[in-house]
């Protein structure tokens, strides 16, 4: 009992070595040991080399933790590792599998977790790390079932998904942000003041201004206050709620939904869609759905949905060759209305360090850079009338090159222009 004992607290202090990295990042190696209780170099390094998947902790094949001044890299960990090889082991101990367990269910938060398949594969990978034989498949199992219960006593709770059958941790257990990732992703959420995620994301800031701002009540006001964002915004967000959360429950469980729509032309209508995916564009959201029990997928922006309802009793079956990646395709926007051709831009040397540092579309490439400074950038695209009003907001500092039928489009374009602003129009300043 004692020996377990000790087991389980050299796995606690194995998490506690990575939460500790987390919340405070850029300590000193000596420090790092003195907090967690660790007697030598060979030991951090070794439970550090475990860690080097983790981002949250190594990134760029960097630990955040200093050593002679310098971050420690898993390059000089591992040359070490090799200079000092540890003793030769039997099978691997019960605080190292159960690290091993704890981060290979914590690195597949985001696929929900992991099968029980997964799981002793990585089993399998641990003991082939430790030049031992693999145990048969039914004592593998049984060990696994046992190293799961180990960890309720540290704290550290799985369960298992009835959908998708996969082993995961408790919510409780999600990651822990640092200080600049809470920071960041606060900010982010204010990008989308007034916009469809407005009303979506409103419990969400709630919670980290709970938590991230808990001893600095200032900092939520002063962040607010310091970070704008400019952009295209809704006249009336509110009058939206949670349209975007129903929309991306709906397109996550494959739920029939029902919608009222106002079209470009101002006319409404009631459909039953069943959704296939949500798109971005520019700050547009659009909506990929095609009626049900009709092939012909449609294209809706998601800000003239008048109401919408989930109609969570009526699952679909989801297209299995359909791929939302392959559908918006080479489309400049959303839609696929013509079909794909080579467009050429020349950009001005006013704006061509802007051009070339943004990445306007997946197709997008440097066709030549030239020797007043401008630069001539190259698409493979279609949808060119949504493309078009994209190119007229450069005015003066774009030319197409290429196709002749769209340079032919925006010289018509620009001549209407300078047409309306023939007339003088009203002289003077309004009176106030």
């Amino acid at each position: 009992m004692v020996k377990k004992n000790r087991t389980a607290a050299m796995a606690e202090n194995t998490i506690k070595l990575r939460n500790i990295i987390i919340e405070r990042p850029n300590l000193t190696q000596a420090e790092l040991m003195e907090v967690v209780h660790i007697g030598s170099e060979a030991s951090l390094y070794s439970l550090l080399s475990g860690l080097s998947n983790d981002r949250e902790i190594c990134q760029n094949g960097y630990f955040k933790v200093h050593n002679n001044g310098k971050p420690l890299s898993v390059d000089y960990i591992e040359e070490f590792l090799k200079q000092n090889p540890a003793p030769a082991k039997l099978n691997p101990k019960l605080a190292e599998r159960l690290l091993y367990l704890y981060n290979g269910l914590h690195n597949a938060i985001p696929d929900g977790g992991l099968t029980f398949e997964s799981i002793k594969r990585n089993y399998r990978v641990l003991y082939e790390k430790s030049g031992v034989d693999i145990p048969g498949d039914s004592a593998l199992r049984r060990m696994i079932y046992r190293d799961m219960k180990e960890l309720g006593p540290l704290g550290i709770g799985i369960e298992r998904s009835d959908i998708s059958k996969k082993y995961r941790l408790q919510d409780a257990y999600l990651p822990k942000l640092t200080s600049e990732s809470a920071a960041a992703v606060y900010v982010s959420m204010l990008l989308y003041r007034n916009t469809l995620l407005d009303e979506a994301t409103i419990g969400a800031k709630e919670q980290i201004e709970k938590a991230f701002f808990k001893g600095f009540p200032e900092r939520s006001k002063l962040m607010k206050e310091r970070v704008y964002v400019l952009g295209d915004t809704l006249a009336n967000p509110h009058e939206f709620g949670n349209i975007i959360g129903k929309l991306i429950r709906a397109v996550g469980e494959s739920f029939r939904i029902k919608v009222g729509y106002i079209n470009n032309d101002g006319e409404e209508s009631e459909r039953v869609l069943e959704p296939l995916g949500l798109v971005c564009k520019r700050s547009v959201w659009y909506l990929i759905a095609r009626k049900e029990g009709i092939e012909d997928i449609r294209t809706f922006r998601v800000d003239q949905i008048l109401f919408l309802t989930v109609r969570d009793s009526e699952k679909f079956t989801y297209p299995q060759e359909f791929s939302l990646a392959e559908y918006i395709g080479c489309s400049w926007g959303v839609f696929k209305n013509d079909q794909i051709e080579t467009v050429k831009l020349k950009f001005s040397p006013k704006v061509a360090m802007r051009v070339k540092n943004l990445h306007y579309h997946p197709s997008q490439k440097i066709a030549e850079e030239c020797v007043d400074g401008s630069v001539i950038l190259e698409f493979e695209v279609c949808g060119l009338v949504e493309m078009q009003s994209w190119i007229m907001q450069w005015g003066t500092e774009v030319e197409v090159l290429e196709p002749a039928f769209l340079r032919t489009e925006i010289k018509k374009t620009a001549q209407r222009i300078a047409e309306i602003y023939k007339s003088p129009g009203r002289r003077g300043r309004p009176k106030r």
